[in-house]
């Protein structure tokens, strides 16, 4: 098979190397489509991470073989969506139900050695839990979401919306506007910060009932308008740097939540008067990757075409072009770009 590997910042390799068979607890899966995440592109860019690294974790495919520990009822030719996480089950975070925050996921890299989730490849050696079923109408360059949508899933339900609630998203790029979607369905009214034009543009054509641009407007004072006076009873960072998270604090309601979902490179200092989390008794929390019921959750709204995810589809390209796949992924005005497999 042929694999991608990203031996330095902007520099990628495509390798030949053997297909191996699946191991008692794993699944062969060929890999149909893979989209390229906000994550593989800052190793493109040389922001952060270790090389040589083996991208792709927004992995579509098709089951070739099973191993015959495998408790999933799977079979060859069936669609699925890998989640590629490892939880070893036995760790602390494991053992209280955090798996997601395993201590032994293998994020570690070691100078000089292979590592990553290996999407970019023809195939993909998946462990039994990590391939998720999904229904044969869906299309695998749209069953690339599935692991985004996990992730999104899994921030929504830490926001605690309740029908009828305002929720404020801070940046529209794909995962703002997935936590856009994911509101709306929740029944929340959503109001966007977002400094693009374009982007604001996209987020009213998907139903946010507000989509203000936070360097010309005074958010904190938009959103007071909008709610009542009150604020919103939940709040999502999703991009903008510490910055926008700050001001973030300031559009919530009292006994709102705050949930940090996007990361800041590089990382500043958040600056909080503890008195607002007394007398407000707001909840400030993060959410990092998916669990497994989000996973569960996100393959389901795709395979019941709950979440239709085309509209931030900016681009497919032969996985072959994964360079130009990369320069296009890394424009600001793309959403998402996603590599189709042809084998």
């Amino acid at each position: 098979m042929i694999r991608a590997v990203m031996v330095a910042p902007g520099a990628i390799e495509l390798q030949e190397v053997p297909v191996r068979d699946p191991g008692p607890n794993e699944v062969l899966v060929k890999v149909k489509a893979c989209g390229i995440c906000t994550w593989e592109q800052r190793f493109y860019r040389g922001i952060e991470g270790s090389y040589p690294f083996l991208g792709g974790h927004e992995i579509a495919g098709e089951v070739v073989s099973v191993g015959g520990q495998v408790a999933e009822k799977l079979y060859p030719g069936q669609k699925v969506a890998v989640a590629s996480l490892t939880r070893c089950g036995e760790c602390y975070y494991c053992r209280r139900g955090l798996d997601h925050l395993c201590a032994n996921a293998g994020e570690k890299s070691t100078p000089g050695e292979y590592w990553g989730p290996a999407g970019f490849a023809e195939y993909i050696i998946a462990r039994g839990y990590e391939v998720y079923p999904l229904d044969d109408t869906v299309d695998p360059v749209h069953a690339t979401f599935a692991e985004p949508l996990a992730c999104v899933t899994k921030s929504i339900n830490r926001g605690n919306l309740r029908f009828g609630d305002t929720a404020v998203i801070l940046g529209a790029g794909v995962m703002g506007l997935l936590h856009l979607k994911l509101a709306r369905l929740r029944g929340a009214r959503v109001i966007i910060s977002e400094p693009d034009a374009a982007r604001r543009e996209k987020a009213l054509h998907l139903g946010a009932i507000a989509a203000i641009d936070p360097r010309q407007e005074d958010l904190p004072g938009r959103v007071k308008e909008l709610t009542s006076g009150r604020g919103a009873e939940a709040v999502f960072f999703t991009a903008g740097g510490t910055p926008a998270l700050a001001e973030g604090t300031k559009l919530l309601v009292k006994g709102g939540t705050l949930v940090v979902y996007g990361s800041i490179h590089p990382a500043v200092p958040l600056d909080l008067n503890p008195n607002d989390l007394h007398y407000d008794e707001y909840t400030l929390t993060g959410s990092i990757r998916h669990d497994k019921e989000s996973f569960r959750q996100a393959t389901a709204l795709l395979s019941a075409g709950i979440v239709d995810v085309r509209d931030l589809i900016s681009a497919c390209f032969p996985f072959k072009e994964i360079d130009a796949a990369f320069k296009e992924a890394i424009r600001p005005e793309t959403f998402r770009v996603v590599l189709t497999f042809t084998n």
